[in-house]
């Protein structure tokens, strides 16, 4: 009997053991086959963006990262070919989006910037991250679902909120906060509170927030600038309660901050009753009432005191002397102002002072500021064991031609970067490195048409640096992370292989930026170095080799295009007939590829396409009235705001006259043969 139970189970066993083991084949077959099919799909699509993926709206599936970028650039550009129109209340007002006016070009940079290659790069890397058979299921995920790419957009905020604020700050009321005026009075000060008032300011954040959002679909509607009500957040009652501590104080100043820099050189501020009684204001810490530092004349003092204090800190760097490397800056530490912790000092000081009163003498009570040091990342006693013993690429550019003030924005701007270490991973930021961008910092200005005004700009040449920069990355072989060309054709970065343009890297706070990555295992140098007896600029890369080539093709010219009819712009600030012009700019469009040929047999592949907009003679024309097209509010505003001023000369005249100076003589129209 058992022997048949064990019979029966045997054969049950057998038919369901070829049941499993036809689903198992079939399984697997299907997988193979699903596997081959992703396989020859993502094979399909190599050095090209899968399917369904979009940027800022616009379908790059299928394309090659280079027809992808000539694609989104191209939408970029029509977007920046069209105004800003803004309207607040009743007014309205048009803004140009593209800069022009610089006879430096590095000066003239675009109101909104699209980091396009970025886009580009992450739309290519989707479905690219993994191994194949990842990828392959990656790819197809996204073929199927779709997916939108983040663009990265940047706004230069300064120069709009400067436009908008020209445009529309009559609109504004400021409010202003309950504050405290104070007179002497007896042994004490007498105290007054006023109650703060309520008002409406532009909302500035919100309109740039607005603009770089639209700005990522590459397409700007008419925008709404609105008004924001300022409320009083202390009563004038409430505030009455701290005048006692207000008046503390004020018995006890002025007070004495002082400072011992690094250099030992002693430092010292003095804060009267006056300044103190403009900046004491009553605010809320939670559900306390207290009493803080703050306003415009605060803000002033506090910025005055970093610019004196503060130092970054100051990584060790090293000099090239002939063919060796050898110490020249040995590293020191920064320090930064504890603001938070210095005015905490200042407001209690009182509590500790001798008894006293405004008409006592007394010792001024002092006030060491409170500061923070911060270390560098590379200390003198490690330089010497980072292997930097041979050159790894370097870059020329030729500045012929530059006025004075260029030179010596360039000169300074190469002072900075010379020396510098990046560890392995790090990257380099050209605007971190070079900035701020000031008279203070030692750069110097370049007149530039804005609008209708000649202004100076500081920065003139700092593109310069970009370009070399971005040669000598090249060369090396290493990681360009964030490179844009110039809007412009310039002679100054035309490429020394063949004379074409095409190899610049344009930067211009705060973008865009060029930026590098030490992509090797391997401490990597920048040095610099500017030739005044032949106009060439020169960065090194200095480290150790890990086997890697890197060059790049001879830039090659796409198309020229003409730039066009001479614009002229009537202006008040110049005498009636006399011209100020900035020369013109054919547009180009350029292509060249950078190779790295790595030691394991790898090859790293880039092409670079460059387009350069036209921009013809851009003229300002001196006149003594200005003329409006109908329906120009803003000209005929303008227009009115002239003569009410020459309405108010004229009553201020004496009677005594003087004879008119002969006028200057008008400037030559320019011609087209004239070049920069």
């Amino acid at each position: 009997m058992e022997d048949k139970v064990r019979d029966h189970v045997k054969l049950g066993w057998g038919k369901h053991k070829k049941k499993i083991l036809v689903t198992t084949g079939s399984t697997a077959i299907v997988i193979l086959l699903l596997a081959g099919g992703l396989f020859a799909y993502a094979q399909a699509y190599d050095g090209r963006i899968y399917p369904s993926i979009q940027i800022g709206g616009v379908d790059v599936g299928g394309l090659s990262q280079e027809e992808a970028f000539q694609v989104i650039d191209q939408h970029v550009n029509m977007m920046l070919d069209e105004k800003l129109n803004v309207t607040a209340e009743d007014l309205s007002a048009s803004f140009e989006l593209r800069a022009s006016g610089a006879d430096d070009p590095d000066l003239i940079s675009d109101l909104v910037y699209v980091n396009v290659d970025a886009a580009v790069e992450n739309a290519y890397a989707l479905g690219r991250s993994s191994g194949w058979f990842a990828n392959a299921f990656s790819s197809a995920f996204h073929g199927l679902s779709g997916t939108e790419v983040d663009v990265e957009v940047a706004l230069a905020e300064d120069q709009l909120e400067a436009l908008l604020q020209e445009a529309f700050g009559e609109l504004e009321n400021p409010g202003e906060p309950t504050h405290y005026l104070s007179s002497p009075q007896g042994h004490s000060y007498s105290i007054e509170v006023v109650e703060g008032t309520t008002g409406q300011i532009l909302d500035m954040d919100a309109l740039l927030s607005e603009i770089e959002d639209e700005a990522k679909n590459f397409s700007l509607s008419a925008f709404d600038l609105a008004l924001v009500e300022q409320t009083v957040e202390v009563s004038e009652d409430e505030a009455r309660t701290l005048a006692h501590e207000v008046a503390d104080i004020l018995i006890y100043s002025p007070y004495t901050l002082t400072h011992t820099a690094q250099s030992y050189r002693e430092y010292d501020w003095s804060v009267d009753d006056e300044s103190l009684t403009l900046w004491l204001l009553p605010a809320w810490d939670d559900d306390e009432l207290v009493l803080t530092l703050a306003g415009d004349d605060f803000e002033s003092f506090v910025d005055e005191l970093h610019d004196t204090i503060d130092v970054e800190p100051v990584d060790a760097r090293f000099s090239i002397e002939g063919d060796r490397v050898t110490e020249f800056a040995g590293s020191q530490n920064g320090l930064e102002l504890d603001e938070e912790a210095t005015f905490a000092l200042l407001l209690s000081a009182w509590e500790d002072a001798p008894t006293g009163s405004i008409d006592e003498p007394r010792e001024e009570i002092s006030i060491t500021v409170v500061t923070q040091e911060t270390e560098p990342e590379i200390t003198t006693g490690s330089v010497n064991n980072l292997g930097i013993n041979e050159i790894l690429g370097v870059g020329i550019s030729d500045f012929s031609g530059s006025p004075a003030n260029r030179v010596a924005n360039i000169q300074h701007g190469a002072a900075k970067l010379n020396g510098i270490l990046l560890a392995p991973g790090e990257t380099l930021s050209l605007i971190d490195e070079l900035g701020p961008f000031t008279v203070a910092d030692g750069y110097l200005p370049e007149l530039v048409i804005k609008g209708d005004e000649i202004k100076p700009e500081v920065g003139g040449g700092l593109c310069q640096i970009g370009t070399t920069t971005f040669r000598a990355t090249m060369n090396a072989g290493l990681e360009v992370t964030e490179r844009r060309n110039h809007s412009l054709v310039v002679s100054y970065y035309d490429d020394p292989i063949n004379g074409n343009p095409g190899t610049d890297a344009t930067i211009y706070d705060p973008a865009p930026d060029y930026k590098m990555t030490n992509d090797t295992e391997n401490y990597v140098l920048l040095t610099t170095e500017v030739d005044l007896y032949n106009y060439e600029l020169i960065f090194t890369f200095w480290g150790t080799s890990d086997g890697r080539e890197g060059y790049y093709t001879a830039p090659q010219i796409l198309s020229w295009s003409g730039y066009g009819e001479t614009q002229y712009i009537e202006t008040l600030d110049l005498p009636p007939g006399v011209e100020e012009c900035q020369s013109p700019h054919s547009g180009a469009s350029t292509s060249f590829t950078y190779y790295v040929d790595y030691g394991d047999g790898t090859q790293h592949e880039k092409t670079y396409t460059s387009v350069y907009r036209s921009l013809p003679w851009i003229c300002l024309v001196g006149v003594e009235s200005l003329s409006c097209e109908e329906g120009d509010e803003e000209c005929e505003a303008a227009k009115a705001a002239e003569t009410e001023e020459g309405e108010e000369s004229e009553g201020d005249e004496s009677e005594e006259t003087t004879e008119e100076e002969p006028a200057e003589e008008t400037a030559e129209e320019p011609t087209e043969e004239e070049t920069e």
